[in-house]
């Protein structure tokens, strides 16, 4: 197992409907999709 050094993406601010509820996500960072890799 190994990790890849990626940089991360920004996300901004979204809405959505999630469990019968409205909910309101704020802007943030998050890994690369990809960024962790197993079994490779």
């Amino acid at each position: 197992m190994f990790y890849l050094r990626l940089k991360s993406v920004a996300v901004r601010a979204y809405t959505r409907f999630r469990l019968g509820r409205v909910e309101s996500v704020c802007k943030h960072w998050r890994s690369h999709p990809g960024q962790l890799q197993l079994f490779t």
